[in-house]
């Protein structure tokens, strides 16, 4: 509790400063345009193509921009390529899953584990990401609607897919800024041979890392113990939220550096209530109209951009946007209720929760 009131504490400060900080041109101001024009070609895109969750969509051509093509090209890549092995894997243990709770438990620490880990350890993190994500998001559908797991699954790799070309398209229209270009090696370690991996030296040196993701799948993996307990029906948030928080920087694992998974904890859950109210406060103000809409996700995206960019609570500002999107942004059909947005809320403090309780029980010892 202590560590969550120390990541909370900041924050206020923080925003203000932030906000303090908007451009409304300049580089940043043009920067924040490309993910902008993104997330409406993104929308527009899966709109004409009648897709179900055009959020998903929009997700897509938020997260995968970066400051140079370089850059999201790759990025882009692999979104999709682990969007569509998770789904995959995801289609294969569904069956079984289905039909027994122990089982489902035993693959979504599986699929989890795998995913934390291979994000931590290699130099395709932002794939394996979407690996664990993706396979089981599709597992648990097996249990809520077993009859619709292969369109969810397809529909779900079709969404990222739209997105992430909109974002690369968008993307490819600017010229690169030369700051903005890194080298993504820092930091990044990559398995090798199984040999190696079973060796002593090799998992004394990633034990940290073995911990951190059995800590991340075990909270996943206790899960539908709570969708009983609270018959709850909407199961994707908990598992996002308890799986996501764990992907942290590797070194901060490794080095046993936990400040931040909470401090991911409070901004996840933080910035998705004001995502969410500042689309609420447009809805109840200002209507549902198109222009309306367009207008409030182009200023909130261009936005959270900006936070996301700053140098202080950039987590914040993607969680922002990324309840912002969920509110405005439901399906082919115009906004006819709230709901998607308090679910996504619901989700997010009842899979930090669990979090918490699995960290309660498996303390966090910090490296000092």
């Amino acid at each position: 509790m202590p560590l969550l009131i120390s990541a909370l504490r900041p924050i206020p400060r923080a925003l203000v400063r932030e906000l303090k900080s908007l451009e409304l041109c300049g580089p940043r101001a043009r920067e924040a345009a490309k993910p902008v024009l993104s997330v409406l070609v993104a929308v527009a895109a899966a709109t004409v193509l009648n897709l179900d969750d055009l959020s998903w969509a929009a997700f897509s051509g938020f997260m995968v921009m970066r400051g140079s093509v370089a850059e999201t090209f790759p990025r882009g890549l692999m979104r999709i390529a682990g969007t569509a092995g998770g789904a995959l894997l995801g289609l294969v243990l569904a069956p079984g899953a289905a039909d027994d709770p122990l089982l489902l438990m035993v693959f979504l620490f599986f699929v989890s584990w795998v995913g934390t880990f291979q994000s931590l350890a290699t130099k395709y993190s932002y794939a394996w990401l979407f690996f664990g994500l993706t396979a089981g998001m599709v597992i648990t559908e097996a249990l809520a609607a077993p009859d619709l797991v292969v369109h969810f699954a397809a529909t779900r790799v079709a969404e990222i897919t739209v997105g992430t070309c909109a974002c690369l398209v968008v993307s490819s229209l600017f010229s690169d800024t030369a700051s903005r270009k890194k080298q993504r090696a820092n930091g990044m370690l990559w398995c090798g041979p199984l040999r190696d991996v079973l060796h002593e030296d090799w998992l004394r040196e990633h034990w940290s890392l073995f911990e951190h993701s059995t800590r991340a799948a075990l909270a996943v993996a206790l899960l539908p113990l709570v969708w009983r307990w609270f018959s709850i029906e909407d199961f994707s948030q908990t598992a996002i939220t308890s799986y996501v928080i764990m992907i942290v920087p590797a070194t901060a694992a490794g080095e046993r550096r936990y400040a931040t998974i909470h401090q991911r904890m409070v901004h996840r859950t933080l910035g998705c209530l004001l995502g969410s109210a500042v689309a609420l406060i447009s809805i109840g103000f200002f209507g549902t109209g198109l222009p309306v809409t367009v207008l409030t996700l182009a200023a909130g995206t261009w936005v959270g951009y900006h936070i996301q960019t700053g140098r202080e609570i950039n987590y914040l500002g993607t969680q922002f946007t990324l309840g912002l999107l969920i509110t405005l942004v439901q399906g082919p059909a115009p906004i006819t209720d709230i709901t998607p947005g308090l679910e996504r809320l619901l989700g997010i403090a009842i899979g930090s929760a669990m979090l918490c309780l699995t960290i309660f029980v498996w303390p966090l010892i910090e490296d000092r």
